[in-house]
């Protein structure tokens, strides 16, 4: 019977007996050991103890395993000696094992092993492997080793960190005596590759702390981050880091707790991720945060204990990123030598450049008058050649903003540098994002600090507030740029046009600001706004600008999403809203930046043709005066008339055109496009009308794949067919319902592939033939549920059907809201169809998590519906979403 007391556990591997050593033994006493640690975490025992007993744990196994196979520490032979070591490496290495952490092993010989070696290897391994345990092992000899280290830097970063196990201690070493040797991967050549790995590990991260679903270990500001500094360390010192660090004074007394505070606030975090999660895994994945949090003693009701930790989180992620930053430079200047070759010169009487790296003369510059913090930032926009903070300058930095008591736009020579800096045409990325990176704009701007590291609990987003914030001043800056005119032509040539960009830079930065707060954000951030402005001394008519694109910085992206752009209404009443062309050309520029900042994939063709459209469609308006929108039946006649010239010259009979076209009402003639219209009466001209058609556009339609679908209507046709493009994996933005008088439908369904392509084409035959069986089953066979996604489970969007007033007295218009599940849109016809309601039109926007659906119904008669019918409507919608497993 096993007894556990304190943080030291009573059972040592190397007591078990031969008998003891199976399969089922050693996994009941690896389990009790887990079980144990887990027990002692919940008590709070130093998170370093436990990590290192776990190691100790391990190694007493594998010591008493290589004793069990009888593995010896050398074989001698008539002609050679050849030695064995059992060696721990990489975290293991370093006596660091968290619950699933891999165990990484190095069997290392002088030669090669002999037959009888190799069994007895093979069936040690195979033993951990039946333990479950996550081994990366690898059998070589010391020349095969160190020939490998040489050529992969993994190797040997992982050998740096080796410790013996069992066997030859001699062996390990002569590895070591190579590896430390300057034969191997000399210091300036290991720090340049892992300098080289860091970047492109952050790159695949969007190099940001600030993702909403961080990885622990390999996100900027986590724990690789901290290990890169010990790496380094040990290659050119060759032992204990921290130690020698803070000897050659690379490290304050206080950086040093901190280093050490910081890291153990990440173990506690991954051990608690390790004890909630079966499988090795390092994220902090939404559906883990909640249990993690509790685990971690945060308290609070809904969200407050996953936001009070990432908050943490966050906090102590900077800090890593600000210590990594500075440790580098210390040692590529300190111990490599590098700096040396580079002459320091004055850049004025406060700041000086050290191989285009600015520092400070002094180290009281910030302490003695902090509005020298903006000097600073508006400084590196007057020098181009300026790339970047010297560590010192770092290192004071964070001294005086830690010391600060009051917001820096207090002072008014601290304002007007802030006004010349975001005037200036770099401002974004050489001022803003490194006052961002260094926490200046938590003691500049009011608001700030409140949103820094703040959480956004949905799938919609992927960055904190903040880190959108400033994502979207980035896309904003891109749209100077030909990388930015090639991704937004429209958007790109209105940005051009703007007389004061720097308005949308204030925009940028408040239009999150009143996040977190009771009330509506954009109300919020637009008070606050509009004292920063004041305080400032911006004119009134930019105030105003700036105020009101706070407050209504949704509206473009509501409108073009979620609204029906063929109603002049809809038109009128965004323009009536806007009230000048130059609220809606600075509004298009921030609406486009705000999308594309939200995450990396959000942007797509089809929302660029929806924000081009209402542009356009507004511009227009503007142009021609508010009150000259064209009134429906006045764009229905237009866009006939021209589709009548175009099927002309291509030599279509005028009479067949008009005879096919009698059927339709002026709906049809009003929510298709020219082009669509044309495109409709080629394919259908001279064709025998009563069967069924469908086709795929072989031009992409507002940067969508067009399908047409003509068939007799039935009941439950819209969700037949969203059923079987749900199956296709194809996501629907688009469909127009059209039933012509005799009872034949004529719809369009927009789709987009799942990243947000259009369809290939050579896919197109496959969806033909799907939706043609479709259409040619006499019954219709339900909705077909596929597995919801694991992120999507731990999301509750509660469902929401809308009736929004409309202008059209004979349509109603339903929103929808309610959490994506597979198969939504199929139950959602099915209502339709059960209820004898027409779907004249759809508008699907998927956001994250959740949908928010725009529907024109008609009931049978084609009248708007009655109070009863919506009532009824609505209860039978979520009902039906609700019952989706």
């Amino acid at each position: 019977m096993m007894t556990m007391t304190g943080t030291h556990y009573s059972i040592s591997p190397l007591d078990f007996s031969d008998e003891q050593i199976t399969v089922p033994y050693l996994k009941q006493q690896l389990d009790a050991f887990q079980q144990w640690s887990i027990t002692q975490f919940g008590n709070h025992v130093d998170i370093d103890d436990l990590v290192h007993l776990r190691s100790q744990f391990i190694d007493q196994l594998l010591k008493r395993l290589w004793l069990y196979y009888q593995i010896p520490e050398h074989v001698s032979s008539l002609l050679k000696k050849n030695r064995i070591a059992l060696i721990a490496v990489g975290g293991y290495g370093r006596c660091e094992l968290h619950p699933l952490s891999d165990i990484d092993i190095l069997i290392l010989s002088d030669n090669s092993l002999t037959k009888e070696l190799e069994k007895q290897i093979g069936d040690l391994v195979r033993l951990l492997w039946d333990l479950h345990l996550d081994i990366g092992h690898s059998v070589r000899t010391l020349k095969n080793c160190l020939q490998e280290a040489k050529n992969d830097i993994t190797i040997m970063t992982n050998l740096i960190e080796s410790r013996l196990i069992a066997g030859s201690e001699s062996l390990l070493k002569e590895l070591q005596t190579y590896i430390f040797s300057d034969k191997i991967w000399p210091s300036p050549a290991f720090y340049q590759a892992k300098i080289k790995e860091q970047q492109q590990r952050h790159q695949q991260y969007h190099s940001t702390t600030y993702n909403l679903e961080p990885d622990l270990k390999n996100s900027p500001g986590g724990l690789r981050d901290m290990q890169i500094i010990q790496w380094l360390a040990i290659r050119h010192f060759g032992g204990e880091f921290l130690q020698k660090i803070a000897h050659f004074d690379y490290l304050t007394p206080d950086e040093v707790e901190e280093f050490n505070t910081c890291r153990k606030f990440l173990w506690r975090m991954r051990f608690a991720l390790h004890s909630v999660i079966n499988r090795y895994d390092n994220r902090l994945l939404f559906d883990r945060q909640l249990s993690i949090a509790k685990m971690l003693g945060y308290s609070g009701e809904g969200n407050a204990p996953v936001e009070n930790m990432m908050h943490d989180y966050y906090r102590v992620a900077h800090n890593i990123t600000e210590l990594n930053q500075m440790l580098l430079q210390l040692f590529d200047e300190s111990l490599l030598k590098r700096y040396s070759q580079y002459k320091t010169y004055d850049i004025d009487e406060h700041f000086q450049s050290k191989d285009n790296l600015i520092d400070v003369k002094h180290n009281r510059v910030f302490t003695d008058d902090p509005v020298m913090i903006l000097k600073l930032f508006y400084t590196l926009l007057l020098n181009p050649q300026i790339t970047g903070l010297y560590s010192n300058t770092i290192r004071q930095l964070r001294s005086a903003r830690r010391k600060l008591s009051y917001l820096l736009c207090e002072q008014p020579e601290a304002r007007r540098l802030f006004i010349k800096i975001i005037k200036h045409p770099d401002a974004i990325k050489k001022a803003i994002l490194p006052m961002h990176q260094y926490g200046i704009l938590a003691v500049y701007l009011p608001g700030w600090q409140q949103i820094s590291g703040m959480m956004q609990f949905d799938l919609f987003h992927t960055y904190t507030v903040d880190e959108h914030t400033i994502r979207l001043l980035l896309e904003l800056d891109l749209l100077r740029t030909e990388e930015g005119k090639q991704k937004h032509p429209n958007s790109s040539k209105v940005f051009a046009e703007l007389s004061k960009p720097e308005l949308l830079v204030i925009t940028g930065l408040f239009h999150d600001i009143g996040k977190g707060r009771h009330g509506d954000h954009s109300e919020i951030g637009a008070k606050i706004v509009e004292s920063f402005c004041q305080l400032h001394e911006l004119d009134a008519k930019d105030t105003d600008l700036i105020v009101w694109l706070v407050r209504y910085h949704l509206l473009m992206s509501v409108t073009a999403q979620n609204r029906d752009l063929q109603d002049p209404e809809v038109i009128r009443e965004f323009v009536q809203l806007v009230k000048s062309k130059r609220r809606l050309q600075y509004l298009l520029c921030l609406t486009v930046a705000d999308v594309c900042a939200t995450n990396e994939t959000l942007w797509n063709s089809w929302k660029q043709s929806l924000m081009r459209e209402l542009y356009l469609t507004a511009e227009r308006s503007f142009d021609s005066g508010i009150h000259q929108i064209p009134e429906q039946r006045s764009i229905a006649r237009q866009h006939k008339q021209q589709a009548l010239t175009e099927l002309l010259a291509k030599n279509y009979d005028e009479q067949s055109i008009k005879h096919f076209w009698q059927d339709y009402r002026v709906d049809y003639f009003l929510r298709y496009t020219v082009e669509q219209i044309v495109w409709h009466a080629e394919l259908l001209l001279n064709k025998d009308l009563q069967q069924t058609l469908v086709a795929i556009n072989p031009k992409p339609h507002h940067g969508g794949s067009e399908i047409i679908i003509y068939s007799p209507d039935r009941p439950f046709l819209f969700a037949a067919v969203c059923n079987a493009l749900s199956m296709l994996n194809l996501s629907i933005h688009d469909a127009l319902i059209i039933t012509n008088k005799n009872g034949l439908a004529l719809d369009t369904f927009i789709v987009l592939e799942p990243n947000g392509q259009v369809v290939p084409e050579n896919r197109h035959q496959d969806i033909i033939q799907t939706l043609n069986k479709v259409l040619n089953q006499s019954v219709y066979k339900g909705v077909t549920i596929k597995p919801a996604k694991q992120r999507l489970r731990s999301f509750s969007v509660p469902t929401q059907v809308n009736f929004i007033s409309s202008f059209n007295d004979n349509h109603t218009y339903m929103e929808l809201i309610a959490l994506d599940k597979p198969g939504l849109l199929a139950c959602v016809g099915e209502v339709f169809a059960k209820l004898d309601l027409s779907l004249r039109s759809a508008k699907i926007a998927t956001i994250g998590e959740h949908i928010e659906d725009l529907f024109i119904l008609t009931d049978k008669h084609n009248k708007a519906l009655d109070d009863n019918t919506c009532q009824k409507l609505s209860e039978s919608i979520v009902m039906a979403i609700d019952s989706i497993n």
